[in-house]
């Protein structure tokens, strides 16, 4: 059988397409607020008449839709609709549960993984410590930032300006420990930046304490979240603090397994 030179150059022109249109969707995805097509222009690399082309085509899927006050664009609902039924978490766990389980067995302690939120973070797997006293199953619980461990290091990796935003509401006291101002929170994340985790004493839940290092991936971005908790007698911050270097080092070799 002859090769065909020019079905091989459709092919490659066909792969090309794809990957310049996923480029597409994840800066339409990365930007905070609608997107120009300038912008996607500067981000991708692209000319301006292939991320108009694309565009169009990812409109006309729903995988993108165009804003009428901005022009710029926005993810859509497409993507939704395709992993409604998908556990989009699935491969996380999957990878991370060996060093999770292999986390638990060196803190003798309950171990979770977390997912970023808007505002908070969902608990995607929970190990569980072997006592007869431990935490609660937060799977599939949405938990605030202000709060929790998790959250604090969620909040660390936004920009002054979208804290300040954030902290212009009112911060819900949970337990008589919540840090409940904007002055002692913006305190808290500092310190956070500074040491590289977050920690939480009696803030969401009166009877225990948490610290949780972030997942991040090569180009620094927050994939998600390790957290080791237990009951606040026997799980001290000094004792959190002991073990932060074992957490962060769980939380790199989850995100190499990623990669």
């Amino acid at each position: 059988m002859k090769h065909n030179p020019n079905q091989t150059n459709k092919e490659e022109q066909s792969v090309q397409s794809v990957v310049r249109a996923i480029q597409i969707l994840e800066a339409v995805v990365e930007h905070m607020e609608p997107i120009t097509i300038q912008e996607l222009v500067e981000k991708t690399n692209l000319n301006r008449t292939t991320v108009w082309r694309l565009l169009v085509t990812l409109e006309n899927l729903h995988y993108v839709e165009r804003d009428p006050i901005t022009k710029g664009y926005q993810i859509g609902y497409a993507p939704n609709r395709l992993f409604a039924k998908t556990d989009v978490h699935g491969p996380l766990v999957r990878r991370a549960r060996p060093l999770l389980e292999k986390l638990r067995d060196e803190t003798d302690e309950t171990v979770h993984l977390s997912v970023p939120k808007h505002n908070g973070t969902l608990t995607v797997d929970q190990i569980d410590a072997p006592r007869s006293i431990r935490v609660i199953n937060y799977v599939n619980r949405f938990l605030p930032s202000h709060c929790t461990s998790n959250g604090k290091v969620l909040l660390s990796r936004l920009s002054n300006e979208e804290l300040h935003i954030l902290l212009d509401r009112s911060l819900e006291k949970v337990t008589p420990y919540t840090i409940t101002t904007a002055k002692e929170l913006m305190q808290e994340i500092e310190w956070v930046r500074k040491h590289g985790y977050g920690l939480a004493i009696r803030e969401w839940d009166e009877s225990e304490n948490g610290i949780s290092a972030p997942i991040l991936s090569e180009q620094q971005e927050l994939i998600g979240f390790v957290s080791v908790l237990g009951p606040y007698f026997r799980l001290p911050k000094e004792k959190m603090t002991q073990m932060a270097e074992t957490i962060q080092q769980t939380a790199h070799s989850i995100a190499k397994e990623l990669n």
